[in-house]
């Protein structure tokens, strides 16, 4: 069966150049492609190993840069996908198909924005801020501690929070708590200045990002971490819960994170049901 993909993205062949951890727990993969797909801050690619090993579902990531046909990816070892992953070496291949998804807004000239990505969220919001950042605009990275901190990718627009104030150079700086809380602290709250937020990472951080968002009346993108089968809702793998709100009486529906997202303004997502296993019944 032939497959309608997106009009932006392609499939196209990687060769590994560098695969390094830039942090305890974050590593990077580098591809040379043999075509150049472009992409805007928020978008993923599919990415695949080729030959005999390859996996039955590609693995969605968020794209950290793309330059000269390189493509660059941050991801964390966390079960057999990135397991295999990790054993990478340069010149060893790989499928990748994208850009895909809908990205993070490109900035408007009244509204400062407040990046915030925690763990593997960081790409996307590390993107925006490489090729849109302003004077105002200012980005936070949360992590568990100051190994986990990629921090050669974090330069003096970044403020970093740590679970645990531990192995932190001694030369930089870290707030020990949750990132949305350094946010907060950051910013006043006699700040009367409209900002927008772009957040990435788990579903805690995203709650909390809305939320101090909503309190302070700024608006708010949140970029979904989903679990993806095919990349361009054919599957329907990746369906989080939204609120319609032209139609808020409607109820909720379930959105395909990969097509309608992974970027969404954060009032329409439905944060009772969102991260249950169980959103779909009805209450």
């Amino acid at each position: 069966m032939n497959t309608i993909l997106p009009d932006a993205a392609m499939r196209c062949s990687g060769r590994v150049l560098t695969n390094n951890h830039v942090s305890s727990g974050l590593i990077r993969l580098d591809l040379e492609l043999d075509a150049d797909p472009g992409f805007e801050p928020g978008q993923f690619a599919m990415i695949n190993l080729k030959g005999p090993g390859a996996f039955v579902f590609s693995r969605p990531f968020s794209i950290l840069a793309v330059k000269e046909q390189v493509l660059s990816l941050l991801y964390r070892v966390v079960g057999g996908g990135t397991r295999a992953m990790q054993q990478l070496r340069p010149d060893d291949q790989m499928t990748v198909l994208g850009p895909l998804g809908r990205p993070f807004a490109a900035p408007t000239d009244e509204l400062p924005v407040v990046l915030i990505g925690g763990g593997v969220g960081l790409p996307p919001v590390w993107a925006w801020l490489k090729q849109y950042g302003r004077t105002d605009d200012l980005g936070f990275f949360g992590a568990r501690d100051g190994a986990d901190v990629p921090w050669d990718l974090l330069d003096e627009k970044w403020r970093v929070s740590v679970d645990n104030h531990q192995n932190v150079p001694a030369d930089r700086m870290a707030w020990q708590g949750l990132v949305p809380d350094l946010v907060a602290r950051e910013i006043s709250v006699d700040d009367n200045q409209p900002r927008l937020v772009m957040a990435c990472g788990p579903i805690p951080l995203l709650k909390a990002a809305a939320d101090l968002a909503r309190d302070r009346r700024w608006q708010c993108q949140v970029s979904l971490e989903e679990h993806m089968g095919c990349g361009y809702g054919a599957c329907k793998g990746c369906v989080v819960p939204v609120i319609d709100l032209n139609n808020p009486d409607a109820g909720w529906r379930n959105a395909t994170c990969c097509q309608e997202g992974p970027v969404f303004r954060a009032e329409t997502i439905d944060w009772s049901r969102y991260g249950r296993h169980d959103f779909d019944v009805v209450d």
